[in-house]
C-alpha cells in the first residue's frame, strides 16, 4: 500500500549542513536534523530526551513547534522525537503526497534513520490521520497511539464537512473549502497572518491560546513559497485518506488507542470516532482547553500522555 519506496534514500545529516538562526522553532536542549526521507523530501526533526520512543505529530496550521510545553515534560522519561511533516516548518515542501500513508511513510523513514525499532506515537489534529496510518500500516513498528482532536476520513470525518448554522463560532467550514487548493489559494495567498489569527481566535477556549512569538512563528512558516498549499493538500488528500483508512480498518488495531478532546472543542467524541477502527480505545477530555490542548492547557495534556504511554 505504501507508495513511495523510501529504503535507498535514507540519509540522516546533522542541522549544522542546513544552518538556521535560533528562535522559537527550536525546544530547549533538543537536538535537530534532517532526515531524507524521499527523493527530493527532508523532513526537520527535533530529537531529546531518553528511554522508550514516543513521536508526536503536529497538526496544520502549526508544525513541530506546538509540542513546546509539552515535549520537554515528556522527554524526562521518554525519547522525544518531534519530527514538522513534510510542506510545513522547516521541512521540504514538495508538490505531492500529502495522503497520510505517504506521510506514514515519512515517518518509518525518520525511525529507520534513528535507529528506533519501535515507538509510541501521537498525533493531534491532522497528525492523527498520519498517526493512524502509521500504526495500522506499520503494526510492528508502533505500541501505542494517542489521537487528538480529529476524526478519520471514512469513519466520520466527511460528516464534518457538511454546512452548519454553528459555522459562524470556528467550527468547520474550511474542511470543505481546503478541498479545492486552488480555490483555497486564491482566497487566502497573502492573507496567511488573517486566516492564523480567525483560527486561534475562534476555536480556543478563551481566544488567547498562542503567543505572540509562536504566533509569528506560524505566519512564517506557512508564508514559506508553496506552504500554504500544502496545508491546504493536507486536506484535499481526504478522499484517498478516506479509501485508504477503510482498506486498514478492516483489520482493527489491537495495541492501545487514546482519544483526546479539549472540553471546548471536540470533549469525548475523539474516542467514539476511533472506535470503529482499533478494539481497545479509551478517551480523555482536557478541561480548560478548545482545539489547542498543548498551548490552552499543557500541564493536563502531559500528564495525560505521561500516564497513558508508561501504562499507568
Amino acid at each position: 500500500m505504501i507508495r513511495l519506496f523510501v529504503a535507498a534514500f535514507i540519509a540522516l545529516l546533522p542541522i549544522s549542513a542546513f544552518a538556521q538562526a535560533a528562535g522559537p522553532e527550536t525546544l530547549d536542549d533538543f537536538s535537530t536534523h534532517r532526515v531524507q526521507t524521499a527523493p527530493g523530501v527532508n523532513l526537520f526533526v527535533r530529537d531529546g530526551g531518553s528511554g522508550p520512543a514516543l513521536i508526536l505529530l503536529h497538526g496544520w496550521p502549526q508544525h513541530g513547534l506546538m509540542w513546546h510545553t509539552v515535549a520537554p515534560s515528556l522527554a524526562k522519561d521518554f525519547r522525544v522525537i518531534v519530527p514538522d511533516l513534510r510542506g510545513a516548518g522547516n521541512s521540504s515542501i514538495p508538490q505531492d503526497g500529502y495522503d497520510k500513508v505517504t506521510m506514514a511513510a515519512d515517518i518509518i523513514a525518520v525511525m529507520d534513520a534513528l535507529e528506533i525499532e519501535t515507538a509510541h506515537v501521537a498525533g493531534y489534529d491532522l497528525g492523527s490521520g498520519v498517526a493512524y496510518a502509521l500504526a495500522a500500516g506499520h503494526r510492528d513498528r508502533v505500541e501505542r497511539l494517542a489521537v487528538m482532536e480529529f476524526g478519520l476520513p471514512g469513519f466520520g470525518y466527511e460528516s464534518l464537512m457538511a454546512p452548519t448554522p454553528q459555522w459562524d463560532n470556528g467550527a468547520n467550514w474550511h474542511l470543505g473549502l481546503f478541498t479545492l487548493p486552488d480555490v483555497a489559494e486564491m482566497a487566502f495567498g497573502g492573507k496567511e497572518r488573517e486566516l492564523l489569527s480567525w483560527f486561534f481566535w475562534h476555536i480556543a477556549h478563551d481566544g488567547e491560546a498562542v503567543s505572540p512569538e509562536h504566533f509569528e512563528a506560524y505566519v512564517r512558516s506557512i508564508q514559506r513559497p508553496g506552504a500554504l498549499r500544502a496545508g491546504f493538500l493536507y486536506y484535499a488528500a481526504v478522499w484517498q485518506d478516506a479509501e485508504d483508512n477503510k482498506a486498514l480498518a478492516a483489520d482493527p488495531l489491537t495495541i492501545p488507542v487514546l482519544g483526546i478532546g479539549g472540553a471546548m472543542s471536540a470533549g469525548p467524541y475523539v474516542e467514539q470516532l476511533f472506535k470503529p477502527v482499533a478494539t481497545n480505545v479509551t478517551g480523555a477530555v482536557i478541561p480548560q482547553a478548545g482545539h489547542w490542548l498543548g498551548d490552552e492547557n499543557p500541564e493536563e495534556l502531559a500528564q495525560v500522555l505521561l500516564e497513558f504511554f508508561s501504562g499507568r
